[in-house]
């Protein structure tokens, strides 16, 4: 008897150093995941997503793919898919499960990542969450498990300390063992840190493989929307640079309410999006149209019953005001020079650059302008320049070689910082970008 119990001490012994062996490193994680980290590009911007088979079906949020009927898909080896089929989806859970590839039963060369057991997860674990903030590249990011968030409906969410920014939404959280817990949904702003991410658990139900609905006809369960269509006659007595507030000021709610909504906190939404739309009606003397639109909205909530209704009345009305600022072209007409001066790079800008390096400068570039034309249009026109940057901050810093394109590229950081204006700093920046990328794709084609 005693040496069974010899026996069954040494291999517990055993077994709590082979469970400490399994414990990797944020730089080991990182390294066995981003190969199954994929980037999402919609037209409306970008999202993030993992592998989970090498059939190529692929796991992200729902409202990366909302009302999008096209899709590219891009691997981390550069590949790029758009033949993107739903497989699945979880409107409630805000979940989404993809397939790439034409379904067929053909290895796509994907590795795809280790599911764990979200049920396990507790405060204070150690979390490590990988994405295309912004479009930046694969981004690593560690911090904690905050919380385990109950919500309504028997939901939960995992609070994270793991900064997730816009971009990353979809994207991986794993544990210290390099599985999949979770999927990153939402960050509430405003200083706090507050993150979360969907238990990877509601992902399993969504897994069995069956027929997939292509995207183009996909269309996600959920309400009907009541954008207004507004005549352009709407915007007499409205100013252009007071038009441009009154966008910015929507965005900048919807920014804030978008995420308490996901969260399930859906009267703070709406608290958010009926008092911006009552501060911009106080606060601008001008625009009478617009202003009667947005208060057209708060009656229309007001007669709602449910918070989620109320929510989505105000988001009706702020979308219409901002598909209205959209068709008069106020983006382009106020924020952008008029006249282009794209460079003509000559071939020698990659002649110390291989094809690969070349490819990564490109995709890189348009990762920044997928992700910053759409802010510049809504009128967020200095953060636009500010992701246009930092992607060639982040092609200096991951790009090896290319020491001739990296120079044009920190010249046009040069000519945008001496403009005088965030608008003529973003345009210096994306005709940066555009003679670039003419000069990749005409060396390509050699």
């Amino acid at each position: 008897m005693k040496c069974l119990r010899l026996v069954s001490l040494a291999l517990l012994l055993l077994s709590g150093r082979a469970a400490e062996a399994q414990t990797m490193t944020p730089a080991q994680i990182a390294a066995a995941a981003t190969p199954s980290v994929v980037l999402i590009r919609v037209p409306t911007g970008l999202g993030s997503g993992f592998v989970i088979a090498e059939d190529g079906r692929i796991v992200t949020n729902i409202h990366v793919i909302r009302d999008a009927k096209q899709a590219t898909i891009v691997a981390a080896d550069g590949r790029e898919f758009t033949d993107v089929e739903v497989m699945g989806e979880d409107p409630a859970q805000d979940l989404a499960v993809l397939r790439i590839g034409g379904g067929g039963r053909k290895s796509l060369g994907l590795k795809a990542v280790t599911l764990g057991d979200s049920a396990t997860a507790k405060p204070g674990d150690h979390v490590v969450a990988i994405g295309h903030p912004l479009g930046l590249g694969n981004t690593v990011s560690d911090g904690l498990v905050s919380a385990v968030r109950d919500l309504p409906g028997g939901r939960s969410l995992l609070q994270i300390s793991a900064p997730i920014s816009p971009g990353s939404s979809g994207g991986p959280v794993f544990n210290d063992q390099g599985q999949v817990i979770g999927v990153s949904t939402l960050v509430i702003t405003g200083g706090q840190n507050l993150n979360f991410a969907v238990p990877i658990n509601a992902v399993k139900p969504l897994l069995a493989v069956g027929k997939g609905v292509p995207l183009a006809s996909f269309q996600a369960p959920g309400r009907h929307r009541n954008i207004p269509d507004h005549p352009l006659s709407l915007l007499d007595q409205c100013p252009s640079a007071d038009l441009q507030s009154i966008v910015r000021g929507i965005q900048q709610a919807i920014n804030v309410g978008a995420p308490l909504y996901n969260q399930g906190n859906l009267e703070a939404c709406y608290r958010i999006y009926s008092a911006a739309a009552l501060d911009i009606d106080k606060s601008m003397g001008s625009c009478p149209g617009p202003r009667s639109a947005l208060r057209d909205g708060i009656a229309a909530a007001d007669k709602l019953k449910s918070w989620d209704d109320k929510a989505w009345a105000m988001r009706d009305a702020f979308d219409g005001i901002i598909a209205l600022a959209a068709k008069q072209g106020t983006g382009a007409a106020v924020a952008g020079p008029v006249t282009r001066h794209v460079p003509d790079y000559p071939a020698t800008v990659l002649a110390d650059c291989r094809r690969p390096q070349a490819a990564a400068i490109r995709a890189g570039i348009v990762d920044a302008i997928h992700s910053g034309a759409p802010l510049y249009n809504s009128g967020n026109i200095e953060a636009c320049y500010r992701i246009y940057e930092g992607a060639i901050s982040e092609i200096g810093r991951n790009v090896e070689g290319c020491a001739a394109a990296k120079a044009a590229l920190d010249a046009g950081v040069q000519t945008a910082q001496s403009r005088p204006d965030w608008a003529g700093k973003a345009w210096a920046l994306r005709d940066v970008f555009d003679g670039m990328t003419s000069a990749i794709e005409r060396e390509q084609k050699r």
